[in-house]
């Protein structure tokens, strides 16, 4: 009887292993269907990436500081996660100062950097284009569109005239589309301009390789006595002779951006209002 016990007992181990070398090979099976079926419908579980070359920086970098060897490498990166414009040897972009600051690992492209760098990056000057001139005009809260304006928006300026006993003879839109360069002491700042378009004057100041930046850190000024706007020699005229008048009052209305449209009531040039020599 032992032994016909021990004879069933091992018969029940052997079809136990053969049951787990069976379950063993399904599985693995499965596994290489699944994989091949992963493989067919993505294009390879494990699919090769395109890597490419890209300048980045190595440290924070201040803007219109020019790059030197230390401050930037060279980095592999996947092609999908490199940015246009960018550089792809160090040799190519020393020299060259950022226009803005960089945040270490930031990848250096044509977009971030000047050809020049700015010996005053407090000088308004530089941020004009040519032929045109920085003009101040009084204002308050309720004029200069509740205190809200910053440098770099598009304003246009209305006159509102009064009679000698204070009643409103009339109200005209005298400039349209002008760009604010101030607000108070806020101001735009010089900052070299983009290699691709420093050629250009689109963007102002380009004939120098300079260009108008606002500052990431500019605040709304509220309780702000003037706005400094860029007109042309005429305007200037214009406004100085409209701001001299104790019954004409200018306000300041804030356009869209990209808005270029004029507006239904037109602009009158400084010879409609008679305030310079013909």
């Amino acid at each position: 009887m032992a032994q016909t016990s021990g004879a069933r007992t091992g018969t029940r181990n052997r079809t136990m292993i053969v049951a787990a070398f069976v379950f063993a090979a399904i599985a693995a099976l499965l596994l290489f269907v699944t994989l091949r079926s992963s493989d067919s419908e993505g294009g390879g579980a494990i699919a090769s990436v395109a890597m490419a070359d890209v300048v980045v920086a190595t440290q924070n970098i201040s803007g219109n500081t020019k790059l030197t060897v230390e401050m930037i490498e060279v980095k592999s990166l996947p092609e999908e996660q490199v940015l246009a414009g960018g550089y792809t040897t160090v040799q190519a972009a020393v020299g060259l100062p950022v226009r803005y600051p960089l945040q270490a690992g930031e990848q250096i492209t044509t977009s971030k950097v000047g050809l020049e760098a700015i010996a005053d990056e407090k000088d308004l000057a530089l941020v004009l284009e040519s032929g045109m001139r920085a003009f101040a005009l009084s204002a308050s809260e309720v004029t200069a569109v509740g205190g809200l304006l910053l440098p770099k928006n598009f304003v246009d300026v209305v006159a509102v005239f009064q009679t000698d006993e204070g009643d409103i003879e009339s109200v005209v839109t005298v400039l349209e589309n002008i760009q604010v360069l101030g607000v108070a002491q806020e101001a735009l700042e010089p900052v070299p301009a983009n290699v691709t378009d420093a050629d250009s004057t689109e963007n102002g100041g380009g004939d120098t390789g300079i260009v108008g930046q606002r500052s990431d850190e500019v605040e709304r000024q509220p309780g702000a006595r003037s706005i400094t706007l860029a007109v042309t020699p005429d305007q200037v005229q214009l406004l100085a002779g409209l701001q001299s008048q104790d019954n004409v009052e200018l306000w300041l209305s804030l356009r869209p951006l990209d808005d270029e449209e004029s507006g239904p009531q037109g602009v009158l040039s400084a010879e409609q209002f008679g305030l310079i020599s013909q």
